[in-house]
């Protein structure tokens, strides 16, 4: 039985790079008490309670692109647009009440922010 090519074990070991975060399995913290990380498909945190006139930064951590997105007809609606890799988005939030949002692109992704 011959060995396993070197060529083999180089195309396994990007395969499997490829697969591993770069923060070893572990969910990023948000750099402020104001901000919200994209990571692993997720919003984190889910829910941020802020108060009235605080902005809110999204940072998207995963390689996948995704959006943060408050669709309303009545009260600050929001939408990061397409964010890549290491993207980020800031909206100010001028009034109380709670904003649940989404990623158009990822079904299940949610989060909301609580204006106070």
């Amino acid at each position: 039985m011959r060995p396993p090519s070197v060529t083999a074990f180089v195309i396994a070991s990007a395969l499997s790079a490829c697969s591993s975060t770069s923060h070893g399995g572990k969910t990023p913290i948000p750099a402020n008490p104001n901000e919200v990380v994209i990571y692993d498909y997720k919003f984190v945190p889910k829910t941020l309670t802020v108060a009235v006139g605080t902005t809110v930064r999204w940072l998207n951590r995963d390689i996948a692109p995704h959006t943060a997105t408050h669709r309303s007809f009545d009260v600050e609606p929001f939408d990061t647009g397409t964010l890549g890799h290491l993207a980020v988005f800031s909206h100010t939030f001028k009034t109380a009440g709670s904003y649940d949002y989404l990623c158009v692109l990822h079904q299940g992704m949610t989060g909301t922010v609580v204006v106070q």
